[in-house]
């Protein structure tokens, strides 16, 4: 059940509003294929696009209570909806469908605005209350289904994806320090959208409008605080207990489900463990490339060979990137991160034969499982003075070659070092890359600030949880999690991610962090738990990461097509990046081997797609938006 869209605004007529609405919920239909529902009422309207998986025959939204008074639509799945749903009848509520859907409605009546910590699963959902005049809009705990909302103080207008608020012809505005931000990140960070006016809410945050104003707050939160002193065959046995039940869970599903399989420990645990659970081999989805040094595709026949997965994989080529217009208007916003490229495929792979699939998303925060928490491990053994001595080396490395950034930053705090190193650019660039006039809108805004910030929430942490506690609350929600629903929605794929189950989140997240990584060796809770379950060969080979070789690409077939489209007279006119910046960042890539800016000219890419797109008159044609076909291997 996989798009919401409304709004409330008393201007309306109710023909108006059954129009706006209707064309609100068509605009998303990937999202949903199967149905749409819709509800209008004195300028209240809202809407849902449905991808059918639970009570497919009866599960029709908007779903209401028992009098009609209450309705909600959904987006999402509730997971414990079974045994909520006996609690509530136990305590008087009557159901009409057995839809985990209309468990939402009867909790809000039980538990009223704490009803979202009741669900377990992935949500977002908005509940209308007729007699209070009241909405009730809440987002799940990790943030894996998104809501957008736009308030002038008179219209609010919300979706689960900017382009359904976007037909209520709000106005187009860029947001200036969110595309600041962008550059720092490759995606914008919550609650920024890079639409003036348009907000994300935040994950694990409920949002409430009565009486014409607009209220959020958070109701959960994952801290890392070591509370928990099990031992380590103790914390073995429950992490399995955990993960075991949060795979079972997730099988729930009236339709054909399968997994991503990439080779690492994170997938492949998961489908080890959904091996055991059912009787038919599992059906498995790998993308690779050409580029021996970027592909895991081996790994992943491994793994699929080793439990006698039903396997289909598909090579990504440079002239796929063909589909990235596409992406730019499926993603709402610029979105620099590389890896959608992948994603998008084995999404489209999988939707040919599965309409769920299960990912290894979260293993890498919630145990512990990312290269930098390593670094950072070494570099807080290295005596001050040498790291002082390293900060002061960085200055003869040309820019963009690696070790600058990791270098120059030796001598910095754990949260200053950890945020510059994320930059795309090379350091101190901002004032070349802009304009004047643009510089103009940024010049006191410090983009490194939003995740400093998160630092300074948790100063009492050890390193590891500190660096953890951060990724949660930014990489994760902003970058990960959006990828994979923009690009499984896109396809009208639905993903679940077991590894981010809040009950072994948050048991995990308890336990000593020495449990997690222990002696520099990461994720060694999660390896230690796959033992006897996974091939020793993949237990131990190194993290390799989902990459694309795009700075092999940058340097030879896609040379040209970076620079027609950023170096150009379109580009240029917008005003916003330098010129002669520009074309320098596109000739250094080019020409000096040593150097490497293909994730800054990806950015620069997706931002310039996304301006054609979304801002530019008239926008891209509408045929970019075409469903691109492949061809597996099996």
């Amino acid at each position: 059940m996989c798009g919401i869209a409304g709004f409330i605004d008393q201007q309306y007529s109710q023909d108006h509003a059954e129009q706006l609405i209707d064309a609100m919920c068509k605009v998303i239909r990937h999202r949903g294929p199967d149905d749409q529902g819709t509800w209008v009422d004195n300028g209240v309207a809202l809407g849902m696009r449905r991808l059918s998986i639970i009570d497919v025959a009866g599960g029709q939204q908007p779903i209401y209570n028992e009098d009609h008074s209450v309705l909600v639509v959904f987006n999402g799945e509730i997971y414990n909806y079974q045994e909520l749903k006996k609690s509530l009848q136990e305590l008087g509520h009557s159901f009409s469908t057995n839809s985990d859907t209309e468990v939402i409605v009867h909790a809000y009546e039980e538990y009223g605005d704490d009803c979202p910590r009741y669900l377990r699963g992935m949500f977002v959902f908005a509940l209308w209350d007729k007699k209070r005049q009241r909405l009730l809009a809440a987002r799940d705990r990790f943030g894996k289904k998104p809501f957008n909302y736009y308030w002038d103080g008179e219209r609010f207008i919300f979706g689960s994806e900017i382009k359904s608020i976007l037909e209520a012809n709000i106005p187009r505005q860029i947001n200036h320090i969110a595309l600041d931000e962008y550059l720092v990140y490759s995606y914008v960070p919550a609650p920024h959208t890079l639409f003036k006016d348009v907000m994300k809410l935040p994950p694990a945050h409920i949002l409430i409008y009565e009486k014409g104003k607009i209220t959020t707050r958070r109701y959960w939160d994952l801290t890392f605080d070591p509370t928990c002193y099990d031992d380590e065959a103790t914390a073995i046995e429950r992490t399995y207990e955990l993960l075991r039940d949060a795979v079972q869970v997730r099988l729930m599903s009236e339709v054909p489900l399968g997994a991503f399989l990439s080779g690492g420990v994170d997938s492949s645990i998961v489908v080890g463990l959904m091996s055991q659970m059912i009787s038919q081999p599992v059906k498995t989805f790998s993308i690779g490339f050409e580029e021996d040094d970027f592909s895991e595709l081996p790994h992943a026949r491994r793994v699929a060979d080793y439990f006698g997965t039903d396997h289909h994989e598909f090579f990504v080529k440079p002239d796929l990137i063909s589909v990235l217009p596409q992406l730019a208007w499926a993603y709402d916003e610029p979105f620099g991160d590389s890896s959608m490229l992948p994603t998008y495929y084995v999404s489209k792979l999988a939707r040919e034969h599965v309409t769920v699939v299960l990912t290894g998303d979260g293993g890498d925060e919630i145990f512990g499982g990312y290269d930098h928490y390593e670094r950072e491990y070494k570099i807080s053994r290295i005596p001050p003075a040498i790291r002082q001595m390293l900060a002061y080396a960085s200055l003869l490395i040309p820019n963009g070659m690696r070790g600058k950034k990791r270098f120059g930053s030796m001598n910095l705090d754990l949260a200053t070092r950890c945020t510059r190193i994320l930059s795309r650019f090379p350091e101190n660039t901002r004032p070349a890359m802009y304009t004047a006039d643009h510089f103009a809108y940024v010049a006191k805004h410090e983009p490194f600030d939003q995740h400093i910030k998160l630092f300074r929430e948790v100063p009492h942490l050890d390193i590891l949880s500190q660096m953890q506690y951060v990724d949660v609350h930014s990489y994760l929600c902003d970058d990960i999690l959006v990828k994979v629903d923009k690009a499984t929605m896109l396809n009208s794929l639905e993903a679940r991610s077991p590894l981010l189950d809040h009950r072994l989140a948050e048991y995990v997240a308890s336990l000593q962090p020495s449990l997690r990584i222990h002696d520099g060796s990461l994720k060694y809770l999660l390896k230690r738990v796959a033992k006897g379950l996974l091939p020793n060969d993949i237990l131990t080979r190194p993290k390799q990461g989902f990459g694309v070789p795009i700075k092999h690409w940058f340097r030879n077939q896609l040379t040209d097509y970076a620079r027609e489209m950023l170096d150009n007279p379109r580009a240029h006119q917008r005003g916003i990046f330098n010129p002669d910046f520009i074309r320098g960042l596109l000739a250094e890539h080019a020409n000096t081997k040593l150097v490497n800016h293909s994730s800054a000219i990806w950015s620069l890419l997706c931002l310039e797609l996304w301006l054609q797109v979304y801002m530019d008159e008239p926008p891209l044609s509408k045929e970019i938006y075409s469903p691109v076909q492949i061809t597996s291997s099996h």
